[in-house]
C-alpha cells in the first residue's frame, strides 16, 4: 500500500475541490480518512473565494486553506486576462516554494483540475481522468455514475487510506446561532420547515409553484412556520414563492452565511429542498429532509439511508426544450416529480409526535 511508502514522508497534503458547498461536504468522509491515515500531515483545501470562511477553524482535518487563482474550468478568469494570468502564475510558484508532498484532485473528471495539479509541483499526486485527460501519478478512472462519497473514498483508497465512516460533516462554530437570531431572532429549534427552491444549476430547480404547495401544507395542516432560503441571487424565486403561496413565509433569502444555514438547518423540523448544498447539510446534521433529485444525479449525490432522508425522482431524460439527451437548455429536468410523492414523504417525516408544541 502506498501509505506504508509515504507515511514517514508525506507531511503537506494539498487538496482541490474547488466548487459548491454540496460537492465540499460530499467529500469529507474521504478529507476526513485522509487526516486519519496521516496524523502527522497539514491538509491544505483548495477552494473559490466563499468557501475559505467557512471551512476555516471549522473542520479539524482542515489545517490551511487557499484560494484558488483565476483558471479556466475552475475560476472564471479576470477581463483582465493579463492580471489573472500574473496571478495565478503567483499562486503556483508560492506552492511550489511551499514544497506539498502530496496533491489530490477531488474536482472530478480532471481536464482542467488534472493540469492545475500539475502546477502545484508537488512530490506525488493522486487524482481521476477521464479519457483523453492528462494522467497524474496515481490515477483512477473517472465514471460519472457513481456516489460521490464513495468515489473520493476509493480515490484515497488508492492510496491504502482506509474509510472512516461514510458520514459528511457540517460541524457549528461558536458564533453560528448568534449570526442567525441577527438574521431571524423568532428562530426556535422545531418550530419551522425550511423550504429551499434554488439550485446553481436550473435544470436541478423544482417548479416554485410546486414549493409554494408545500410551503402552504405544512403551516395549514402541521402549524409549522415556513421558512425560505436561497442566496442573494435567488431572491426572486422567494418572492415568487410568496406569490404563489396562500399563507405568508419567512424570507431568509441573502441574510444567511454559511454556518447561520448551518445553524438554522439543525435547529429545522424538516428541509424541503432540490438536490443542492442545503439538502446536503440536512444528510450531515441529521435533520429529515425530501429532496427533488433528477434520477442520475441520486446516484452521484443522493442518502444512502430512508429512514430520515427522502428522495422524490424525475425520470425526464430528454431535455424538455429541445428534445436532446445533453444540451445547454436552462429548462428545469425535475418539473416532473410528483407532488404528490414529495407530501406523502411530508407526512411520514411529520408525524404527529413530532409536531411543535403550539400546534398539537
Amino acid at each position: 500500500m502506498m501509505t506504508t511508502a509515504l507515511s514517514g514522508s508525506i507531511r503537506r497534503i494539498a487538496v482541490l475541490r474547488a466548487n459548491g458547498l454540496g460537492d465540499f461536504l460530499l467529500a469529507t468522509p474521504a478529507l476526513r480518512a485522509l487526516s486519519f491515515a496521516f496524523p502527522g500531515a497539514e491538509i491544505t483545501y483548495l477552494c473559490l473565494p466563499w468557501m475559505k470562511p467557512f471551512v476555516e477553524g471549522r473542520y479539524p482535518y482542515i489545517h490551511r486553506s487557499l484560494v484558488i487563482p483565476p483558471y479556466p474550468g475552475l475560476r472564471r478568469p479576470y477581463a483582465d486576462h493579463t492580471a489573472a494570468a500574473r496571478e495565478a502564475d503567483e499562486f503556483f510558484q508560492s506552492c511550489r516554494d511551499y514544497g506539498f508532498d502530496l496533491a489530490i484532485q477531488m474536482h472530478g473528471g480532471g481536464v482542467e483540475s488534472n493540469p492545475f495539479i500539475l502546477r502545484l509541483g508537488a512530490k506525488h499526486t493522486l487524482g481521476l481522468a477521464g479519457p483523453g485527460v492528462p494522467r497524474l501519478e496515481r490515477t483512477l478512472t473517472y465514471q460519472f455514475y457513481q456516489s460521490e462519497i464513495m468515489r473520493y473514498l476509493e480515490l484515497v483508497g488508492e492510496i491504502g487510506v482506509s474509510p472512516a465512516g461514510l458520514h459528511m460533516d457540517a460541524p457549528e462554530r461558536p458564533g453560528d446561532e448568534y449570526r442567525l437570531r441577527l438574521s431571524w431572532p423568532g428562530a426556535h429549534a422545531g418550530d419551522f420547515v425550511v423550504v429551499h427552491p434554488g439550485a446553481s444549476d436550473p435544470r436541478r430547480r423544482w417548479p416554485i409553484e410546486r414549493f409554494a404547495a408545500v410551503a402552504d401544507y405544512v403551516q395549514q395542516r402541521y402549524g409549522y412556520r415556513v421558512v425560505v432560503t436561497g442566496s442573494l441571487a435567488e431572491r426572486s424565486l422567494a418572492r415568487d414563492l410568496q406569490r404563489c403561496a396562500s399563507r405568508s413565509v419567512i424570507d431568509l433569502t441573502g441574510q444567511l452565511d454559511l454556518g447561520a444555514m448551518v445553524a438554522l438547518v439543525r435547529r429545522a423540523a424538516l428541509v424541503v429542498s432540490n438536490d443542492t448544498g442545503v439538502a446536503h447539510i440536512a444528510y450531515a446534521v441529521n435533520v429529515p429532509s425530501v429532496v427533488v433529485y433528477w434520477c442520475g444525479n441520486l446516484i452521484t449525490a443522493g442518502p444512502f439511508t430512508r429512514g430520515r432522508f427522502r428522495p422524490v425522482l424525475s425520470w425526464t431524460l430528454n431535455c424538455p426544450s429541445c428534445g436532446a439527451r445533453q444540451c445547454r437548455c436552462k429548462v428545469s429536468f425535475v418539473a416532473e416529480a410528483p407532488l404528490h410523492e414529495v407530501l406523502g414523504h411530508v407526512d411520514d417525516l411529520l408525524a404527529s409526535e413530532n409536531l411543535p408544541a403550539h400546534a398539537r
